[in-house]
């Protein structure tokens, strides 16, 4: 089990207090919508119908390059990229959760895009990753069901580890939404 050593974490989080200034960019299937990234929860869309949203966008190409230009000229250091919101969609081609974007209207991955880009920029790459996931059958259950909570913990780690292995090293991953689970402990931080 990995055990937080202080002197390594203040030592990896330096670099990131000296850059002080990047680009931390929230899109998904929402951005279609013209709204926000909870629009499915707060307006209560039905997951068949969100759903129809994957194959219609068609992020245009070089999307990642142009912000990556744009971060640097502004004089920003690392970028980070939702690559996968509470919406339950992976924005990489995942082999694990067939919702994403190399399967459906996109038709590409749009992380390693995202990665290449920031990398050609010189800029620290982040990826940003809800726990929480209103699409995947075990994502509520996982509160009450001690079954669904391991199938949940399974599904989660393998994104996970999809994410650290197929794009080198990332610089930052930025957990959100812990619901249900709420804690480390119940998320299984550490072994992540």
């Amino acid at each position: 089990e990995y055990v937080l050593d202080p002197i390594d974490q203040q030592r990896r989080l330096q670099w990131f207090r000296a850059a002080r200034f990047g680009m931390f960019i929230h899109w998904g299937l929402y951005a279609q919508l013209g709204r926000h990234e909870w629009v499915m929860q707060r307006e209560q869309i039905p997951i068949p119908e969100y759903e129809k949203l994957a194959e219609t966008w068609h992020p245009k190409p070089g999307f990642a390059r142009a912000w990556a230009r744009l971060a640097k000229r502004a004089g920003m250091r690392y970028m980070m990229l939702t690559s996968k919101h509470c919406e339950g969609f992976s924005l990489w081609d995942s082999t694990i959760n067939p919702y994403n974007a190399a399967r459906t209207g996109p038709g590409r991955d749009l992380v390693a895009e995202f990665v290449e880009a920031a990398r050609n920029e010189g800029l620290k790459v982040g990826l940003y990753y809800s726990l929480m996931d209103w699409h995947h059958p075990d994502g509520a259950r996982c509160f009450h069901d001690q079954a669904a909570r391991r199938r949940m913990l399974d599904y989660t780690h393998g994104l996970v580890r999809e994410l650290c292995n197929n794009y080198g090293k990332i610089d930052i991953l930025w957990y959100d939404a812990s619901w249900p689970l709420m804690t480390a402990d119940g998320w299984e931080s550490a072994r992540m």
